[in-house]
């Protein structure tokens, strides 16, 4: 959900618990850059901890690697978002969403 000043990550009751993580908010302020993707899963790095995964299917969680970690929020082969941060709990949030979103979101960023 896009707020003037955060979006917002929901996620529903099963993302939740297969993630043990709850909703959170990232500042505009602390993305750097956000682009659409068309195949989000050759974009993910390191290792699944926590959440669930099926490749081509869904990501959903945390994953761990040497320069950090990222969430992700996969699903099957649609396209999304990935935004890149600095100064948050994660490095980067990987995000499958509809077009208009993706489109909303890179407007934000890019235009302030």
């Amino acid at each position: 959900m896009l707020k003037p000043d955060e979006l917002q990550v929901r996620l529903s009751a099963w993302e939740r618990l297969g993630t043990f993580q709850r909703d959170f908010a990232i500042p505009w302020d602390l993305i750097d850059s956000a682009r659409v993707i068309k195949d989000m899963w050759r974009n993910i790095l390191g290792w699944r901890w926590p959440g669930l995964g099926v490749p081509h299917v869904v990501l959903i969680g945390r994953t761990v690697y040497r320069d950090g970690r990222d969430f992700c929020a996969i699903y099957m082969d649609r396209p999304g978002v990935i935004l890149e941060l600095h100064g948050a709990p994660y490095r980067r949030l990987l995000i499958s969403t509809p077009n208009d979103v993706a489109s909303a979101i890179i407007r934000r960023v890019t235009q302030g």
